[in-house]
């Protein structure tokens, strides 16, 4: 018998009152599937299915009710649906073998094979169910559930009480899949529990004589247990520990703890023990605002607590300090601040401060921490921007009061339409000014000013012509002069230049490929000189010729020091991209200054002489699993490589292996800086449908030592997780020793997960 939504008005409306209280009590009981909320943004499990929203049951709206037989007994008040019954309502069903309301007693009840199935994905099932049409009270026995991500929940029974309370009797709870060879078998890991409460007010779901079990093998009890039930999106608890051990440090454990403080901010405390050092407190504080949030992190530790002397003489204590903020100012400008400090330079490194161990081995410091205040604009094509800079360096070498502290450095790049032939005018200006405790201040003030026309003629010609000016003042103190003597007052200067590159494209189309071949050259004319003794160099101290910069007309990173003198740039490119998406792609070239006198360019950029060194690439994808990237420097003279960069890719689904390496021949003199030379390996491999590895090492040429090296193993079911890593590090500096340091973390999905 079917009923559609206009035949008999009268048994419609009665029976819709059936249908509401059975979807609504089994809407809710959804509630009780998971047993944990993620604590903290999650690294495993991402790949949880979102829950669509849902309509809330509508007990007077439009239903479909499909079963045998509809009976309605009017002496005792009863309506009762028989065989196959079926009740839709939107994307929400149920079914039962019967199912009947009695309006005297007010009272549901649903018998044999009891079947919700959810918008969600969800299922639940059940012998049998009784409910108060209020669903103030309701009993079901034999309760299960399906969950979308495949979780199951079984429970004896289930007594919702009171309206707002659900007691669920002998509760199992597992999202591992279970064996199918043997489904009989327990799976991975459940958590069970001889009563279970779900408080829907508090939103919390408590356990009493709970017991973890692995393989069905109980390894954790708890008489209580408590944690939020899966509707709230944070809530304050412990996260998963972090477990490992180091030669210099001993062991490693660290447990964070995870606190809510209202809906916009929150905060992470983690106490970290080090056995043969010390104890670490560190926390991170986070807060969002409607246009804008700010972060402060920060740890310290007594280096003398197990140890009567500190490892660094006369000083105990031992930390740092980070925050970050970002906010929209207006829907132009934006401003913020990052600051990052520490006691001392090696805190960070000896104690791995910060340190994501995500099992791929790779932990890096960078020889500097920077603090600094911004604000930035944008109007169309047009930036503004002020920022202020302060350093801390990590490097042994560096004289700490000789480091720069920058108030400000702001910049203004003004851009105008295009006029009738194509061209803009463009403008940039800054300041940069900067103080010091030992050495040189300065204050700049910089504008580059000009106009830029780009042209592509009829027969495939491509031009590019440009004219700017150059002009800076500096007001300056204490600039170190030959002979001892020091430099203190203004100094101005004036460079205009001209630049023009041209291109001719030739393009072969061949059967089932492209063929580019591209010859370029350029001109740029300008005055000699320029980088005068009275003029300091802050931003500009490094520069090398590369296949990159070869046709800038200013190669310099900074205003500092200008390309000063006329110069030819020329070089041949070629590419090849085929239809199935294999592509080759080549450039050589190299630069020749017209002007004699005063170069410009230290010794080690490959530009120091009048015939530069040849630079060029080779990048080569022969299919969608490899890619071959080559850059180098070649001596003008015998074609020694002066730089060589080669960067290897091999990949396929989730396995990857890189390999890069990197090799400077140079110093730049001028300022003596070191080039590197080493080679570096990654890997990523799928060992089997859950396992993971990772492997990473640094391999220093000119020792020829290895720097440091990584590995690190993961198993990620649908349920449990397991990550592994062993990392060693070869550097030393002061109390810091070459280490080796082994991580371990465990997670159960549902139950606390990794958290960045």
């Amino acid at each position: 018998m079917r009923w559609g939504s206009a035949e008999i008005e009268s048994r419609k409306a009665r029976s819709a009152w059936v249908l509401a209280p059975i979807l609504g009590l089994m809407a809710a009981l959804m509630g009780t599937s998971a047993l944990a909320q993620r604590l903290g943004p999650p690294v495993l499990f991402d790949q949880l299915p979102d829950r669509p929203d849902v309509a809330p049951v509508d007990g007077k709206g439009e239903f479909l009710l499909e079963a045998d037989e509809v009976i309605y007994d009017r002496d005792n008040d009863i309506v009762t649906a028989r065989g196959s019954v079926e009740i839709s309502q939107g994307d929400r069903v149920v079914k039962a073998d019967v199912l009947s309301y009695n309006r005297k007693r007010k009272l549901v009840t649903a018998s044999g094979n009891v079947v919700l199935l959810e918008a969600t994905g969800d299922t639940f099932f059940s012998d049998y169910l009784q409910i108060s049409d209020d669903l103030s009270n309701a009993i079901m026995e034999n309760f299960k559930a399906l969950l979308i991500d495949n979780s199951r929940l079984v429970a004896k029974g289930v007594e919702r009480l009171s309206g707002n309370r659900k007691v669920m009797t002998r509760a199992v709870f597992s999202p591992c899949n279970l064996c199918k060879d043997d489904p009989s078998k327990p799976p991975l890991w459940q958590l069970k529990g001889k009563q279970v409460v779900h408080d829907e007010v508090k939103k919390d779901i408590h356990y009493k004589d709970a017991t973890l079990e692995i393989g069905g093998v109980p390894v954790f009890y708890a008489p209580y247990f408590s944690h939020p039930d899966p509707t709230v999106r944070n809530r304050s608890g412990f996260m998963v520990p972090t477990l490992g051990y180091s030669q210099t440090l001993g062991a490693i454990v660290g447990t964070p703890y995870y606190g809510i403080i209202n809906d916009s901010s929150d905060i992470t405390v983690e106490p970290r023990l080090y056995s043969k050092e010390a104890i670490m407190g560190a926390a991170e504080y986070r807060r969002r605002f409607e246009h804008g949030r700010i972060r402060v992190a920060g740890s310290m530790l007594n280096d003398a607590v197990f140890e009567n002397k500190p490892a660094v003489p006369g000083l105990d204590w031992r930390g740092n300090f980070a925050s970050e903020g970002r906010f929209d100012l207006d829907q132009n400008w934006r401003g913020g601040w990052d600051v990052a400090r520490a006691t001392d330079r090696t805190y960070i490194r000896r104690y791995k401060v910060g340190a994501d161990f995500t099992g791929k081995g790779r932990y890096q410091v960078s020889n500097a921490l920077t603090s600094a205040a911004y604000a930035e604009g944008f109007y169309g094509r047009s930036y503004f921007g002020v920022n202020a800079y302060s350093f801390q360096t990590l490097r042994a070498e560096d004289v700490r009061d000789s480091i720069a502290r920058i108030h400000p450095a702001a910049v203004a790049s003004l851009v105008s339409d295009a006029d009738g032939l194509g061209g803009r005018w463009k403008m940039e200006a800054d300041v940069l000014s900067l103080s010091r405790r030992l050495g040189t201040d300065s204050t700049r003030l910089s504008t580059v000013s000009g106009y830029h026309l780009p042209m592509i003629t009829d027969s495939g010609h491509v031009f590019s012509i440009s004219g700017t000016v150059q002009a800076d003042a500096y007001s300056i103190n204490n600039l170190p002069q030959p002979g001892g003597r020091s430099f203190s007052g203004e100094t101005t200067r004036l460079h205009p230049q001209l630049a023009a590159t041209w291109a001719y494209p030739l393009v072969n189309r061949m059967k089932d490929a492209s063929l580019i071949i591209e010859p370029k050259a350029g001109v740029v004319i300008g005055p000699t000189g320029g980088n005068k003794r009275l003029i300091p160099n802050e931003d500009s101290k490094v520069v090398e010729l590369d296949e990159v910069n070869l046709f800038l007309p200013r190669r310099f990173s900074g205003r500092d020091r200008i390309d000063s003198g006329s110069r030819v740039d020329y070089a041949l490119r070629a590419q090849y991209r085929g239809d199935s998406g294999a592509s080759a792609s080549a450039i050589i070239g190299q630069s020749y200054r017209l002007s004699e006198g005063t170069n410009p360019y230290p010794v080690g950029s490959g530009l120091n002489e009048r015939q530069s060194d040849i630079v060029g690439g080779v990048k080569v994808s022969p299919g969608s699993w490899i890619d071959f990237n080559y850059r180098f420097r070649l001596d003008k003279n015998d074609g020694t490589p002066q730089r060589e960069e080669l960067g290897v890719s091999l990949y396929r689904g989730r396995n990857s292996l890189s390999l890069a390496y990197v090799n400077y021949d140079r110093r730049f003199q001028d300022i003596g800086v070191d080039s590197p030379k080493q080679a570096v390996i990654a890997s990523e491999l799928k060992v089997s449908e859950f396992v993971r590895a990772y492997g990473v090492a640094s391999y220093d040429l000119k020792t020829d030592k290895l720097s440091s090296a990584g590995v690190g193993l993961l198993y990620e079911d649908e349920c449990f997780a397991v990550l592994g890593s062993y990392t060693r590090d070869k550097l030393s500096d002061r109390e810091v020793r070459p280490d080796q340091t082994v991580f371990l973390r465990i997670a159960f999905k549902y139950l606390g997960e990794f958290g960045k």
